[in-house]
């Protein structure tokens, strides 16, 4: 016993000894198997001495060994060391590191291992062919022609795959095999012994840079490791089924097809056992596994909630341990809490899972064998239903796992499941966070961890591929796009082939028309684009700089913000250009009609409830794509009650802020009033544990009162409230179908509230709340003008960038003052004109024959376009826009814009900024009504596909305006709704009518006596106006609603076959049973006239609740509105009667006086002008000037018409009189002076005229003057414009313009 354990001892020694050697091993060894054993037998003489006398029993011992067990024990350990030789080898790669498991370098012998590793680059070289062989002829088809003429066989005759062996002719396969010979034989068989293995002088897959040629091959190593792997298995799926990726339904022997119509197997993976758990078959071996599944599934699910409910809801209030004195609270949330539990309530959880383990027989054949514990909300007794539940379950369990098993990790690295993985300050990824293309809000993305390693060098080369891809990926975008908007080029793309470019399709169609030439030039270009540049490391070329400084700069910051820019917009263009070909490959069009896509499974659902424009079916995530009509149903169902409950939450939301909240207790025992429960978030911590036991008992109740099986009416919605739903199937399923959409609309409305509250402490709360919001950086900048105040929807400013802020207000200026002059070129020529002469001379083309609008686009020659370019052009480089410099906020210098005076400079470039806003709105509404009728402001009946010409001629459709339906709600063009919508519009008019004349009659005559003798409520007690609300009685409340359902169900009851509003039993007045009107013009006048009354009303009791909420009264003093800034004018100069101060459009609402003493000024100066222009149409019918108004023209001033027709006639020179005068008397005579009275001008006389008799001494006087001067002004500008438009309708002038005479 004692030998056999000193022989054991000394085994252990030797082992130890081997091992230590094996790993003091330099690393850098690459010798063979003689020089490491020289390295530990040196290492073994240089030990201490004081371990002598054990290290000679110990090599004693092992000696004995070693002869008594043979060579065994010393090829196990020669295996062990010699493993170190090649660690530094080419394609020795993490994670695996030098892996030979077979042990083929166990003899040290580096000139095999090389040849080995020649090789092994051959076979992937080959597999990588073999791969690309299998996967193109799918992608791109197969080459034109014949293969072999003699044998009259085409490539097109020879199949994908294994097939092929047979198909290819003899002298095919000779070529290849004398194709391979060359290969073999022209590089020679000793590029393993002479230099690096692989390396045949082909530079671009090596290179003379040793270090760049290691990484090349490594690389290449790597993706031939992948292809071998890859073409094995193609050739053993190929081989079962008849295709690399054919359907495994035809390999009908696989023991895996035992299990693929059990619970789990799911779309889009089918039955999926990757490791082969079930490769014997065994039932019993696979139900276990199951169960197992979905025990570990449901405590992940657990888990997973464990994790996300604490950092929502909060934790549970008082003690997890009271003896220990251990708050819930204390205890954090994830991984940290493990120690924090203490030892009673892990003795807690592990009894609970025994219970739940034993409590129930899971023998196989049992309920609890396939997971049902009884609990019927996840199983069911109906069979179908227990299964559906159990596969989703399943589902949900297989995603719960993987998110748990994130979750830890992350929280391991962070310390939180949700975690700042800046605090991991080991991550290799940290090192690349601050580099070009990180951007939030993703900050640094690798999920794939191509930068796990922390290669600087390859993380740089990833980034230039990455430039390189988006960049040809916003070509190509364009490339679909462009050839849509503006046409395709004219001429020919190939004169040789008689191929015009407007012959090549846009998108993959175009790949088989573009000649091989064409593909030629392409190939060539991105061979100059990819060479003429030195792109190695270190280089401009590297980072994606080319020096063409539109997209970089030579100042590096503004470099590194462009190609961050260019970045973003280059992987936007990635994901574009993918779903272009996607859908392209699906419809023949990269936003072709889905109609053409027949196959899609998404079009069984098409015409199902809930498929509505202007999405029509929309399924993004592609629920949908199994065609499974059950699961769409129960969705869909689920899709219905979300929406009632969205519905529900978002009105009680909106309810208590605006008509109050409930009198009294809602908890007496707690003595909670309903008053005491904040609206919103704030509500979830003051309800009751009772309050919040009632929900829940109401949402059972709604829940299981009706059976929702399928094919019963609650399996749609319909529970039998027939407000909602109705026994007429149409009208049900239209109603239906306008619940889902408000439904929808709730979800996103209530998501939004509770965003908003939780940011700012009400759904409709102040954002100033928000103290940590990065938009309150930006809150008093140039642009933020009430109402809206900063408004940034995107969130473009999210990330608190003051330098991207301005960059992007900049851009804003421009664009807004682009799109005023747009504007204003439209509007212009239609109003005054067009240049006379040439605009192009040579090409003999007149400013009068280019069309306004879109139209212009196709004739304005090259010529001008580029004149066009190159202004804009020298308008953008003419002055330095750099951060700091004036042109950077908008001042180019020109200061009618800008100003000296920073704070006027300020309020005009706001002016200016809402007023190109206003033109970039006005100028897409212009191209688009261009576009559609042929004119910015074109006859519609010019656009006859419109489905709102459907109800041009309907009742309600009246001059000036005509039909008028800006929300596009007829655009489907569905009489019934239309109809249906009209009748609504009808009764909605006659009600506001009716409480018009509520507010009206009531100021003159009320009832005598008692409106309620119970409640001794007499009419004269009621206020009028809303503050009767809170004064009528609940009887009396009751009898209006009696009431209104009697009118609405009983009395007056919807007729599809008579005309909105036209009730069978209602008379004129609508008198039951009362006298009708005749059919006909009167009856339809009285109809429409009754529609203009109503719509008109609606507006009024709009405006008298608005006045009455503001004032107490619909017509109240405004005195009693003490707040209004509107105050602050009442008694300045023009405040007449009977008006009093007027300001609908609520302009001096900020209380500004110096911005209403310009206004002030500007309405004298109109009214002035407005005067002169009045009697400019007058005085000419009865009084001319004799003489010529220019004798150089012969033009005399009996030529000049009345009215706009002078415009064309008076010469240029006349108008630039006009203009100087103009000028004169704004900047040169009458100057503002802030200390005098708006319009006072100090050289000034009476009617204007200059230095003339001074101001007037009589202060009331000059007052009544001034006051007469305003109100004739504003007289005179309704006047003139009351001219203009008549003139310009009917071409009237003079006396036959106001009436006097025919």
């Amino acid at each position: 016993m004692a030998s056999k354990k000193q022989t054991m001892a000394a085994a252990a020694g030797a082992a130890a000894l081997f091992g230590t050697a094996t790993f003091v091993t330099s690393a850098g060894s690459s010798g063979n198997l003689r020089a490491t054993v020289r390295s530990s037998n040196r290492a073994a003489a240089e030990a201490p001495s004081t371990s002598k006398t054990g290290f000679q029993l110990t090599a004693t011992a092992a000696a004995c060994v070693m002869a008594a067990q043979g060579r065994k024990a010393v090829t196990a350990s020669k295996h062990q060391v010699t493993l170190t030789a090649f660690e530094n080898e080419l394609g020795v790669q993490a994670p695996v590191g030098f892996w030979d498991p077979v042990g083929f370098t166990s003899d040290g012998d580096v000139a095999v291992f090389k040849r080995r590793r020649s090789v092994e680059l051959k076979h992937g070289r080959i597999s990588m062919m073999a791969t690309m062989g299998y996967i193109t002829p799918e992608v791109t088809g197969k080459l034109p022609g014949f293969l072999s003429p003699s044998a009259g066989l085409k490539f097109a005759d020879i199949p994908n795959g294994l097939a092929a062996i047979s198909k290819v002719p003899v002298a095919g396969w000779a070529q290849i095999a004398a194709y391979f010979g060359f290969v073999e034989f022209s590089g020679g068989f000793d590029d393993y012994k002479s230099g690096t293995p692989g390396d045949y002088g082909f530079k671009v897959l090596t290179s003379s840079d040793p270090e760049e040629e290691t990484k090349k091959l490594s690389a290449e190593l790597a993706n031939g490791r992948l292809a071998m792997m890859a073409i094995i298995g193609m050739f053993f799926q190929d081989g079962l089924t008849g295709s690399a990726w054919g359907d495994w339904a035809n390999y009908t022997a696989s023991p895996l097809r035992a299990f693929e119509n059990e619970m789990g197997a799911q779309p889009p993976f089918g039955f999926w056992d990757p490791v082969g758990f079930t490769a014997d078959g065994d039932v019993d071996a696979y139900k276990r596994r199951r169960q197992t599944e979905i025990k570990h599934g449901r405590i992940a699910m657990l888990a997973t909630m464990g994790y996300m409910t604490p950092e929502i809801t909060g934790k549970w209030p008082g003690f997890l341990s009271p003896s220990a004195g251990l708050k819930f609270e204390d205890v954090p949330n994830g991984l940290a809490a493990i120690s924090k539990v203490p030892v009673e309530g892990w003795a807690q959880i592990l009894g609970w899972m025994a219970f739940c383990e034993t409590s129930k027989s899971q023998a196989p054949g049992t309920p609890g064998a396939v997971g049902d514990f009884g609990w019927k909300l996840i199983t069911s007794d109906d069979p179908v239903v227990k299964e559906r539940k159990l596969a989703s379950e399943l589902a949900n369990g297989r995603l719960a796992m993987v998110a748990i098993m994130g979750m830890f990790f992350q929280d391991g690295l962070t310390g939180s499941a949700f975690g700042d993985f800046a605090i991991k300050q080991g991550s290799a990824w940290l090192a690349f966070e601050n580099e070009l293309g990180v951007q939030a809000p993703v900050g640094f993305w690798d999920p794939a961890g191509f930068t796990a390693d922390g290669s600087v060098e390859n993380f740089k080369r990833r980034r230039q591929t990455e430039l390189k891809h988006g960049r040809i990926s916003m070509l190509a975008t364009m490339g679909y796009i462009t050839p849509e908007i503006t046409g395709k080029f004219p001429g020919y793309l190939s004169p040789s082939a008689g191929l015009k470019f407007a012959d090549v399709p846009n998108g993959l169609a175009a790949i088989s028309k573009v000649p091989a030439a064409g593909w030629g030039q392409i190939l060539a270009y991105m061979a100059f684009c990819e060479v003429s540049q030195d792109q190695s490391a270190g280089t401009p070329a590297a980072a994606g700089d080319f020096g063409f400084k539109v997209l970089t700069s030579s100042d590096p910051a503004e470099k590194t913000k462009k190609l961050s820019a260019e970045l973003a917009n280059g992987r936007l263009a990635m994901m574009a250009i993918i779903g272009m070909f996607f859908q392209d490959g699906l419809t023949g069009s990269a936003w072709g009609d889905w109609a053409n896509y027949t196959a899609s499974p998404l079009r069984a659902f098409e015409n199902e409830m809930g498929a509505q424009p202007p999405f029509g079916f929309w399924d993004p995530v592609g629920f949908t794509a199994d065609g499974d009509v059950d699961a769409y149903k129960r969705r869909r169902q689920t899709e219905i009650k979300h929406g009632r409950i969205a519905m529900l939450a978002t009105m009680g939301y909106m309810t208590p802020e605006i008509t109050g909240k409930w009198p009294g207790f809602l908890s007496p025992s707690a003595g909670l009033k309903f008053e005491d429960v904040p609206n919103g978030l704030a509500a979830i911590s003051k309800v009751p544990v009772e309050g919040w036991a009632q929900i829940l008992g109401w949402m059972a109740f709604c829940e299981t009162s009706k059976s929702q099986a399928p094919g019963t009416p609650g399996a749609v919605g319909d529970f039998g409230w027939k407000l909602i739903t109705s026994d007429d199937p149409v009208v049900k399923e239209r109603k239906l179908a306008s619940e889902l959409a408000n439904g929808r609309l709730a979800m996103v409305a209530i998501m939004g509230m509770f965003f908003q509250d939780g940011l700012t402490g009400s759904a409709f709360g102040d954002f100033a709340i928000k103290q940590g919001s990065a938009w309150l950086a930006f809150e008093n900048e140039l642009g933020v003008q009430a109402p809206v105040g900063f408004w940034d929807p995107a969130g473009f400013t999210a990330d608190g960038s003051v330098e991207n802020f301005k960059r992007r207000r900049q851009t804003e200026l421009k664009h807004g003052r682009i799109s005023m002059l747009a504007t204003m070129g439209y509007i212009t020529p239609e109003i005054t004109g067009k240049f006379p002469g040439y605009l192009s001379p040579s090409a003999g083309l007149k400013f009068a024959d280019v069309p306004n609008g879109l139209a212009a686009i196709s004739k304005v020659p090259a010529a001008g376009w580029g004149q066009i370019l190159a202004y804009m052009a020298f308008c953008e480089v003419s002055q330095d826009q750099s951060a700091g410099t004036p042109a950077a906020a908008g001042d180019f210098g020109f200061k009618v814009l800008t100003s000296s005076d920073p704070a006027e400079k300020t309020k005009k470039l706001s002016a200016e900024l809402a007023n190109g806003r206003l033109a970039m709105m006005a100028i897409i509404g212009m191209f688009f009504q261009d576009g559609l009728t042929g004119s910015a402001w074109g006859d519609w009946a010019n656009y006859t596909a419109s489905p709102l010409r459907a109800f041009e001629n309907e009742l309600g459709v009246q001059a000036p305006i005509g039909f008028f339906d800006p929300f596009g709600m007829t655009k489907d063009g569905d009489m019934e709704a239309f109809k249906r919508r009209r009748a609504t519009e009808l009764k909605n008019g006659r009600v506001a009518m009716l409480a018009t004349m509520g507010y009206i009659v009531p100021e003159y005559f009320r009832f005598p006596g008692f409106c309620s003798p119970s409640e001794g409520v007499k009419f004269a007690d009621i206020p009028n106006g809303l503050a009767a609300i809170s004064k009528v009685p609940a009887a009396g409340w009751t009898q209006w609603f009696l009431f209104l359902g009697l009118i609405e169900k009983g009395v007056y009851t919807y007729d599809p076959t008579r005309s909105p509003g036209d009730f069978k039993n209602a008379g004129v007045l609508g008198v039951p049973n009362g006298s009708t009107m005749v059919p006909g013009e009167g009856r339809n006048r009285k109809l429409n006239s009754e529609l203009a009354n109503g719509r008109l009303a609606m507006m009024a009791i709009i405006g008298m609740f608005f006045q009455d909420g503001l004032t107490g009264s619909a017509w109240g003093d405004w005195a009693q509105y003490t707040d209004s800034p509107l105050r602050a004018f009442e008694n300045e100069l023009g405040v007449q009667a009977p008006v009093g101060y007027w300001d609908p459009m609520g302009m001096s609402k900020d209380g500004d006086l110096k911005t209403f003493r310009r206004r002030r000024e500007a309405e004298l100066k109109n009214g002035r002008v407005a005067m002169f222009a009045t009697i400019g149409f007058i005085t000419p019918e009865y009084f001319r000037f004799p003489g010529y108004l220019s004798p150089a023209k012969e033009l005399k001033f009996s030529d000049v018409p009345n009215g706009l027709a002078a415009f064309s006639k008076v010469p240029l020179t006349g108008w630039i009189q006009i203009l100087i005068f103009c000028g004169m008397v704004d900047f040169g005579l009458y100057r503002a002076d802030d200390s005098r009275d708006p319009g006072d001008y100090e050289n000034a006389g009476i009617l204007g005229v200059p230095n003339a008799s001074g101001p007037m001494s009589d202060v009331e006087g000059r007052k009544r003057k001034l006051n007469s001067e305003l109100a004739n002004g504003r007289l005179a500008m309704v006047a003139i414009t009351g001219m203009l438009f008549q003139n310009g309708m009917f071409g009237t002038t003079g006396p036959a313009m106001w009436g006097f005479e025919a």
